[in-house]
């Protein structure tokens, strides 16, 4: 099929499945293609090494990719911002700050967000898992916490992610001698889609590293020191 120079191929997001189109950015320009990339961050982090991230097992350089730099390098286009609706029949995108870009292909890596609806209160210290740089910012919370008043942590989630979480909090208070506690709310169950065995030993794991698991309930409301 002959490629029609001059047409948009637009990147919404700067997700995993986007990392290889923006390696191969330059083979756009050299077809005739005008390559753009919205995001609403100049960096993509790798969320599996996110819980290493809080742990303090990796810098944020470690994880993540200048998006930016990848599609500016290859001659493409960064734009700053989010979409917020799509016409497909006028093949028009709208951005969150009232933009719109037009295109001829648009593809769709945005990510994930933390999936419930839970209140929270004004002045909370709530730091969601989405997106990563947030573990980040919860390192440095608890890092400057004051050392005479216990911290008491709560993770909010059962399932692999907030195991890692839970656990990797529990080792950055025992690495830096923080004062604190930290305890999973596991929802319906923990870790419900993984085999027996696998719960067993991270109940086993919990117990010895002294935090509590709390099973059969789920977090609606967030406030300041309590969940």
């Amino acid at each position: 099929m002959a490629v029609v120079k001059g047409k948009r191929v637009v990147l919404v997001g700067g997700g995993h499945a986007h990392m290889t189109v923006l390696k191969e950015a330059r083979a756009f320009k050299d077809a005739g293609l005008r390559l753009i990339l919205i995001s609403p961050d100049e960096f993509h982090y790798y969320s599996g090494m996110g819980p290493g991230l809080l742990g303090g097992n990796y810098t944020p350089d470690d994880i993540r990719f200048n998006v930016r730099k990848m599609v500016e390098r290859g001659g493409g286009e960064f734009i700053r911002g989010r979409v917020v609706r799509v016409s497909p029949e006028r093949k028009i995108l709208y951005l969150d700050k009232g933009g719109i870009i037009e295109y001829d292909i648009v593809s769709f890596n945005v990510g994930s967000q933390v999936a419930g609806e839970i209140t929270v209160r004004d002045g909370a210290d709530v730091f969601p898992v989405k997106p990563v740089y947030n573990l980040c910012l919860a390192r440095n919370r608890i890092l400057e916490w004051e050392r005479k008043v216990p911290l008491r942590v709560v993770v909010v989630g059962g399932g692999p992610a907030g195991v890692e979480v839970a656990g990797c909090v529990q080792a950055l208070l025992h690495e830096k001698g923080v004062n604190g506690e930290v305890s999973l709310v596991a929802g319906s169950g923990l870790l419900k889609e993984l085999p027996d065995r696998a719960r067993k030993i991270i109940r086993v794991n919990f117990r010895r590293r002294g935090i509590n698991i709390y099973e059969g309930m789920r977090c609606r409301e967030i406030g300041v020191g309590i969940v």
